[in-house]
């Protein structure tokens, strides 16, 4: 027969599991669509893999929700989430955020629609040299200030999908996006058209994107060190690139 003192420490045992399972550190991510690097939906979202290894070699889980660009920056810098991916440094992000190590490659090109099928010549060394043309872009972008500053003529959408419904209907002439990003949704939202749709030969930006946290989140510059040991284990130990191909990307260490 159990006695008081060991129904106790039954109790105690049972209750352990849910313990632990309240103490789990969870940190929330803003972020927004951008297949097959990041969606709402797993299967076209490599960034949800990978951040489920980090937080994984971090002992965290990550929660993303999805939200507009613009909005994503604003809950970082108001510390209502940790942090935002995918983003670019530029001059007033850095005054306000740290960045992680690159979390991938990209390269930012201007698609562009063509009702016959064949290219045309479009081509620039300047971007003020594109002012003829109605060019798409989403708000709060990392290229929104430079093609502003160029003065070119812009229409901003919610999304690449958006844009891209825009450069096929002839409302924009030029849309800047992700490539490989561009050629996915192309191939989902335009799969008999695909050979109407093409890019500019000169790249609007070639770089990484990154993770993005603000400056005077409480102990940010800790968790953000051991997010990037973290991101190093995955890279190194064969995760980062299994998950690559997993989502038809190929990304260089």
């Amino acid at each position: 027969m159990m006695g008081a003192r060991d129904c106790w420490l039954l109790l105690l045992a049972a209750g352990l599991p849910l313990a632990a399972a309240r103490a789990e550190t969870v940190l929330t991510i803003a972020t927004g669509e951008l297949p097959p690097y990041v969606s709402a939906l797993p299967q076209q979202s490599f960034l949800t893999d990978l951040l489920h290894e980090v937080g994984h070699q971090m002992n965290v889980r990550f929660r993303l929700v999805f939200m507009p660009w613009k909005r994503s920056e604003r809950y970082v810098e108001e510390k209502r989430v940790w942090a935002a991916v995918p983003y670019v440094p530029t001059p007033e992000r850095n005054a306000r955020f740290y960045f992680s190590v690159p979390l991938y490659p990209k390269k930012t090109v201007f698609f562009y629609y063509s009702a016959s099928g064949r290219p045309k010549q479009i081509s620039y060394q300047q971007l003020h040299e594109l002012r003829g043309y109605r060019i798409g872009a989403v708000r709060g972008y990392f290229y929104e200030k430079m093609l502003q500053e160029a003065q070119l003529s812009l229409s901003f959408s919610s999304g690449e999908e958006q844009g891209l419904g825009m450069l096929h209907a002839g409302r924009i002439d030029l849309l800047p996006a992700l490539e490989t990003t561009g050629w996915y949704l192309v191939g989902k939202l335009f799969p008999t058209e695909r050979q109407h749709f093409f890019t500019v030969d000169k790249p609007l930006d070639v770089g990484a994107n990154y993770l993005m946290t603000a400056q005077d989140y409480p102990n940010g510059q800790q968790l953000l060190q051991r997010f990037n040991t973290a991101l190093q284990a995955v890279k190194s130990n064969g995760s980062y690139q299994r998950i690559a191909r997993k989502h038809g990307l190929v990304l260089g260490n």
